[in-house]
């Protein structure tokens, strides 16, 4: 989902879809903040739930009228789709306070999300994210406030002269400093300066569904739709048509081509060599139809971190923690119930590779360095994942390709 498309929504608000009757659950909670702090007659609060596409499921937006914290809500989104709800309270058109990309699952239940807590509307609300050699650093402003975050500690920044591009030093030590050109920065952090940072791009990549026998695919760019069947003997190109929304999946409809592609959102996994995708997809082309999958395998890996629960049918040692996780720039990072790892990742349609594992050093009793060999191993061995219907990850690799690691989110 893209920053921009997001804070558009939460700030301007966004035309709610409709369904058909039945095709729809509620999702609903309560938005909190902790600072014992009133809010006037006159704030506004716009909720808004997301899902794929920058699809906008439903929409709330409403004057407070003196009414405080715990704000309740409720939102009607589609059955079996999952997806996210974001919030937003102005104080006279000026945004305070922000809740952002807090997800729920598919399904045909209501959730009830609970509390919501509210943050301070900052400059980090929509920075700009760039990796520095493995390395993620933030760095947003707002008006004349500027904040660059570097390993969950924030530096309040204040603009210097610059030759060229952009230069921020820290109000209180400028041995700190952010200086962007481009698309591109240099930071120093207390003096020690980072490698050459790149600025991760947060726009929405192109969408691929594909499938086999005979072979098709369909590619989605920001502005338009290419199909292409049997192999590449045809090929249809056609303006990107706005998404429509039905219960448990997204429709694109193209008439001027005669395709339509239907993308469900239940597990696909690639006939030939077993890949998992995050849609399951169907391309009506003509009179024909082609079944396939959709949708990037590495969203299935990347978010939060997944606690491994059982490491080469072993188990793991009681009252320890063991967690990986993979970041969106190629990296990952975890803990082996002693030590803290970290590597990079390479997936292809082939399969998972892990690179060397960088280690920490701190000792630990003989029972968790006895595992944390294990997890190194396994780590060592991984050539594939996949993700079963309860959402369990599987690491598989090793001589008999079994799964050596097993994992879900807590």
């Amino acid at each position: 989902m893209r920053p921009f498309s997001l804070s558009v929504a939460l700030t301007l608000g966004v035309a709610a879809t409709a369904y058909a009757q039945g095709d729809t659950r509620q999702v609903s909670g309560h938005l909190i903040y902790l600072p014992r702090i009133a809010l006037p007659e006159d704030a506004e609060v716009t909720i808004v739930a997301q899902g794929a596409f920058d699809a906008e499921f439903d929409q709330l937006r409403y004057q407070t009228e003196g009414q405080q914290v715990p704000l309740p809500f409720v939102l009607d989104v589609p059955r079996d789709l999952s997806g996210t709800i974001s919030a937003l309270i102005r104080v006279a058109d000026e945004p305070m306070w922000l809740v952002r990309d807090i997800g729920f699952e598919a399904g045909g239940e209501p959730v009830d999300l609970g509390d919501l807590q509210f943050e301070s509307y900052t400059a980090l609300a929509f920075a700009s994210r760039f990796d520095c050699g493995g390395t993620e650093v933030q760095f947003g402003v707002v008006d004349d406030d500027a904040v660059l975050r570097v390993h969950d500690v924030d530096y309040k920044m204040v603009e210097a002269v610059a030759a060229s591009g952009a230069r921020y030093v820290n109000e209180d030590d400028d041995s700190t400093e952010f200086w962007s050109k481009g698309n591109s920065a240099m930071v120093t952090v207390m003096g020690e300066e980072l490698p050459e940072c790149t600025q991760i791009d947060d726009t929405a990549a192109s969408y691929r569904a594909s499938g086999n026998e005979p072979g098709w695919n369909v590619n989605i760019t920001e502005t338009q739709v290419e199909v292409v069947a049997d192999y590449g003997a045809v090929t249809r190109t056609a303006p990107r048509p706005d998404v429509q929304v039905t219960a448990g999946a997204y429709v694109f409809d193209m008439p001027a081509i005669d395709s339509r592609l239907t993308l469900e959102e239940k597990m696909c996994r690639d006939d030939a060599t077993g890949m998992p995708h995050p849609h399951s997809a169907t391309l009506q082309l003509d009179d024909r139809s082609f079944s396939g999958c959709g949708g990037d395998p590495a969203s299935l890996l990347t978010g939060a971190a997944w606690q491994i629960e059982d490491v080469a049918g072993l188990g793991v040692v009681d009252d320890s923690t063991i967690t990986i996780q993979f970041h969106e720039n190629g990296r990952i990072s975890g803990s082996t119930g002693c030590n803290r790892f970290m590597s990079g990742y390479d997936l292809t349609g082939e399969g998972l590779t892990l690179g060397q594992m960088g280690v920490t050093m701190m000792a630990c009793p003989e029972a968790l360095m006895t595992q944390e060999r294990r997890v190194l191993d396994a780590l060592g061995e991984v050539q594939r994942f996949d993700v079963d219907d309860t959402g369990t990850l599987r690491l598989m690799g090793g001589p008999e390709g079994n799964a050596v690691l097993t994992a879900n989110r807590p």
